[in-house]
């Protein structure tokens, strides 16, 4: 027996992939042909199969022996033994590798827009071309009755208008290089052979996605472009153009937005997705893969689109600042979120809630940015533009580069032998409780806490719960906010006064994130309360809140009367009701929680953990150099802390250098080191100083 060297299987490789059949409904077992082109029979044990050229899927463990103009099928149908792989093979779209035993990449192939029953295999066998064969050949020799399948190679071809939003009707043109003809469609599909060929201008008096194809004399359809031509549309909010071919969402069987065989929006199928992002500064666009998002959500009419941006060539399709307050530019993935449990109330609940605490806390958070949605050129309504919280997006917010990731979706895997908590033996009921959650950020975790039980979230913490970290450990366990939609007493949410604290007693733990247990010890009450606290003076302040609030509504006000209008005839008569003014009754009760909350918080921590009474304290730390100052970890804005914190608290201020910059001393209190102490009730002035660095004083 023959075993393939390793230079066999990374240069010029006797074995190829020579056919794949995908079905897209489960009624038929999706199959991978390999085919021995070489002259010697081959062992095939070792080899490695995937349906994700970026993972090392299915390693082929049975010893099958290839002769000379052999074939072998391998199906995909997740069993993972003998000749059926671990994976399936996603329908309409994806991609198929063969890796050698020493992991190199011999051969692979994408597909998309495969035709049902139709398989892409090669012709002749082993060394063509692939194309489509109506009739599949599985494991026997594919025959001549064929057509060309797409390239992914885009020939070019030129548009007589780019992408935006127009005034005017116009005419576009298009055109190929010499010899090529353009093939177009104007309803999301991809153009096939069969399209019409552009011969004369097409007149656009409509809002109207074009896609346009070269295509090759011998009928060899190239690489398709895409364009978005918005008409009327006068919103001062981005415009996201969705675009993706009909039956990847309306389909009975394969469609991911209908009905279907059984609910076909409940699963994670992805489907091929363009995006047009247009906006009066930047315009830009992606290609991609889209599912359904979300949980109950997704039984919204308007439903909340995941959209990943990502491949191996190309880790971060986006690369454009999405978010204007966020300088970071390199994106693998978007939400188009329609608001989850707030959809037709306060679509931006959560997005507000994140808002009221972003770059004031250590735990990770949700951008968010408000636009309006075209899907193949049809009104879809007022949507929440987030980042997707996906591992390469992850990294790139911290600045690590890409890397494996553990992260932990839901409370049975946060409680789980490989969540946060697995080495966490016993929790000291006195003295240093940090040692004992040492793989934690602390910083992070006491944020996180502090804003799902500040919120009142009864959506939590068995569901609607993340935390990951590098496998490499460059940074502990870091803790993710999301879905915060049944906050600030949301829908079914709990209201002002309620005690938030018995939804982590119940639990023991890691299903109460080890509350329970943190509890016991008084350093831990004594630094959970007292960054609360701080919290509710700065963070959660009524004044800052509402402001927060005000600008977000201003944003959205003038679309939310035509997003109603799209969508209140469906699914739920209640709908039928909705209005401006019950939007606006809706935001005054969200107004409300926000006034009356931090009141109620400081009596809920008195009785849940007997802080004592609130009195006024007043902080004002002036600055001398470049700092900043930290009150509980929490940034102080113009280093001042005004209001009532609870009376048995002190309030630890840090002195924190900005970079090239160090801490020199207090001026008031010389000798201290960078954290003072306040007590409650005190008034507290003094002056921090911060020198530059001794490079830096050459430079000035």
């Amino acid at each position: 027996m023959l075993l393939l060297a390793a230079v066999g299987w990374c240069v010029e490789s006797p074995v190829v992939i020579n056919e794949i059949f995908v079905d897209g409904a489960s009624n038929y077992p999706d199959w991978i042909e390999l085919y021995n082109r070489g002259n010697k029979p081959i062992s095939l044990k070792g080899g490695v199969l995937t349906d994700n050229l970026g993972e090392l899927s299915w390693p082929i463990k049975d010893d099958f022996v290839l002769n000379p103009g052999g074939f072998k099928v391998f199906y995909c149908d997740g069993a993972g033994r003998y000749d059926h792989t671990a994976f399936g093979l996603d329908s309409i779209s994806g991609e198929v590798g063969l890796f050698s035993p020493h992991g190199g990449l011999v051969d692979s192939v994408t597909y998309d827009g495969l035709p049902r029953f139709s398989s892409l295999g090669r012709w002749p066998d082993g060394t063509g071309d692939f194309f489509v064969h109506a009739s599949p050949t599985r494991g026997s020799a594919n025959t001549r009755s064929r057509k060309y399948a797409k390239s992914g190679r885009k020939t070019p071809v030129t548009f007589s208008k780019q992408s935006g939003k127009y005034d005017k009707l116009f005419d576009l043109t298009m055109s190929a290089p010499d010899g090529f003809q353009v093939r177009f469609t104007t309803d999301g599909s991809l153009p096939d052979a069969k399209s019409p060929i552009f011969t004369a201008p097409l007149r656009v008096d409509k809002t109207t996605v074009v896609r346009a194809s070269a295509v090759s004399p011998e009928g060899k359809v190239f690489g398709v472009h895409t364009r978005s031509y918005i008409l009327g549309e006068h919103t001062r909010l981005p415009v996201i153009s969705v675009i993706s071919d009909p039956k990847n969402l309306w389909d009975f069987e394969v469609g991911i937005y209908v009905e279907g065989n059984s609910e076909n929006w409940r699963h994670n199928w992805r489907r091929p997705v363009h995006l047009d992002f247009l906006d009066d500064k930047d315009n830009w666009q992606a290609d991609g893969r889209m599912r359904i998002f979300g949980g109950t959500s997704r039984a919204r009419p308007q439903k909340s689109l995941a959209i990943y941006t990502t491949s191996d060539d190309q880790p971060y399709g986006i690369k454009h600042r999405l978010f204007p307050d966020n300088p970071r530019f390199l994106y693998a993935g978007i939400i188009l979120r329609n608001g989850g449990d707030a959809w037709m109330r306060i679509g931006s609940r959560d997005a507000f809630a994140q808002a009221l605490v972003r770059g004031r806390v250590a735990c990770d958070t949700m951008d968010y940015r408000p636009v309006i949605a075209y899907l193949n050129g049809e009104y879809w309504g007022v949507y929440g533009l987030r980042e997707l919280m996906i591992r390469k997006n992850l990294l790139a917010r911290h600045d690590l580069p890409v890397q494996p990731i553990d992260l932990m979706d839901g409370g049975a895997e946060v409680a789980s032998s490989k969540g946060p908590f697995a080495h966490v033996k016993v929790i000291p009921t006195q003295g240093d409780y940090r040692a004992a959650l040492a793989g934690m950020n602390m910083d992070a975790f006491l944020d996180y806490l502090a804003v799902e039980l500040y919120s009142g979230n009864p959506d939590w913490p068995d569901g609607n719960i993340k935390c990951w970290r590098p496998r490499s450990k460059a940074l502990k366990w870091q803790w993710i906010l999301f879905d915060l939609d049944r906050s600030f007493n949301g829908k079914r949410g709990e209201s002002v006064d309620e005690d938030p604290f018995p939804i982590l007693y119940a639990r023991s733990g890691g299903r109460g994130l080890m509350f329970r247990e943190l509890a016991r010890n008084p350093r831990f009450v004594r630094d959970f309360c007292a960054r609360l606290a701080v919290h509710i003076l700065t963070t959660y302040d009524p004044a800052r809140a509402l402001a927060i609030l005000d600008r977000m509504v201003a944003e959205v006000r003038p679309e939310v009367e035509r997003h109603i209008a799209r969508w209140r005839w469906s699914m739920n008569p209640q709908r039928l009701f909705m209005s401006m003014s019950r939007w606006e009754e809706y935001l005054d009760q969200l107004r409300d929680y926000c006034r009356k909350r931090p009141r109620a918080m400081l009596a809920i921590l008195d009785s849940r953990f007997g802080v004592g009474k609130p009195v006024d304290t007043h902080v004002r730390i002036a600055l001398q150099g470049k700092g900043r100052i930290l009150a509980e970890g929490v940034p102080l804005e113009d280093g001042q802390l005004d209001g009532p914190v609870p009376v048995k608290l002190d309030i630890t201020l840090t002195a924190e250098p900005a970079p090239q910059y160090s801490f020199k001393g207090w001026a008031g209190h010389p000798g201290t080191g960078p954290q003072i102490e306040v007590k409650s009730g005190q008034t507290f002035e003094d002056c921090a100083i911060f020198e530059p660095l001794d490079d830096q004083k050459e430079e000035q």
